[in-house]
């Protein structure tokens, strides 16, 4: 709204010096034809406001806890990261208001801090993943951040020290507990593999970012 006050304090000062200039006769005339301007003013900084806020709803995980560098998609295809919150919100699925140029996702009456670390990708129709071909190769060697614990499944999200994001794309289902565990990662074209210690069986992924 200080761009709106700026702009109306424009207008005024212009009004004035066209009165001193002019006469005060042409007062009313001017405040008359500068009255639709300051109305689109203040309509375009509404809508610019709107812009900078978006509604969505929280994929995956499922549920969705907002704790601290918690990793979760948007049904818009984009990857964020939750910061300094610890929350143990329970959500399956929330619609929330995610607003990107200050960092926050609103949930309810909540307000978390976040940060975003990959853009939306075009949805594609869900289908089982492609079988390799070829041969694997490493593609990197580090550690899963934070605490790894409850249900891996498919839409699961992983986040490596190293910064990249992963999705879980293939069928399985493992119950786990590991503290930044280590993690071999294996690509084969666009088809990544990830080969978790103290996991019962590697993950098949896809690299968000």
């Amino acid at each position: 709204m200080l761009n709106v006050a700026v702009s109306f304090g424009l207008l005024d000062s212009l009004v004035r010096r066209r009165i001193t200039r002019y006469g005060p006769h042409s007062h009313m005339k001017n405040k008359v034809l500068l009255a639709p301007v300051a109305a689109g003013l203040l309509i375009g900084a509404n809508a610019a406001n709107a812009q900078e806020c978006y509604q969505s709803m929280i994929l995956s995980p499922s549920p969705f806890m907002g704790n601290n560098d918690e990793v979760f998609k948007l049904s818009d295809g984009s990857v964020w990261q939750v910061k300094y919150e610890y929350e143990y919100m329970y959500e399956y699925s929330p619609e929330v208001i995610i607003c990107p140029r200050r960092g926050k996702l609103v949930i309810g009456k909540k307000s978390l801090n976040v940060e975003k670390m990959a853009a939306g990708r075009a949805r594609q129709p869900s289908r089982p993943p492609a079988a390799a071909s070829g041969k694997w190769e490493i593609y990197e060697e580090t550690n899963l951040q934070g605490s790894i614990s409850g249900t891996v499944k498919q839409g699961s999200i992983f986040k490596t020290m190293s910064g990249n994001v992963y999705e879980v794309t293939g069928l399985t289902l493992q119950l786990v507990l590991e503290l930044a565990p280590e993690v071999m990662v294996l690509r084969n074209g666009e088809t990544y593999k990830l080969v978790v210690k103290g996991f019962d069986e590697p993950l098949i992924c896809q690299k968000l970012n």
